[in-house]
């Protein structure tokens, strides 16, 4: 029988587990976009997925830097929590992050 404790703990787990796979998953396409909006577009940076930056600057002579989550640690950190698991849902996922439009391969 599984106690509260247990089930709590086991939700916070597949709650990290979900935000860890969005952020292994996610493209920084929205960040170029917001690059390029003018202050009459404001409205639109609500629609943006902005859930791997970790800073964004815009500088006084109109520079725009952005620092991203390292992937690798994400990847690294799923790896180590899945494999605790040892269900084969590591090799699904990692098997559903390689998209061939995006070049490489074996």
């Amino acid at each position: 029988m599984e106690t509260a404790e247990k089930r709590q703990e086991k939700a916070g787990q597949e709650e990290l587990l979900a935000g860890l796979k969005k952020l292994a998953q996610w493209r920084n396409n929205d960040v170029v976009k917001l690059a390029f909006l003018d202050g009459a577009d404001a409205e639109k940076v609500d629609g943006l997925d902005l859930s791997g930056v970790v800073e964004l600057k815009r500088n006084a002579n109109g520079t725009f830097e952005a620092k991203f989550v390292d992937k690798v640690r994400v990847l690294a950190m799923l790896r180590e929590l899945l494999e605790e698991r040892r269900d084969g849902e590591l090799g699904d996922f990692l098997d559903g992050l390689y998209r061939p439009e995006d070049g490489g391969g074996q």
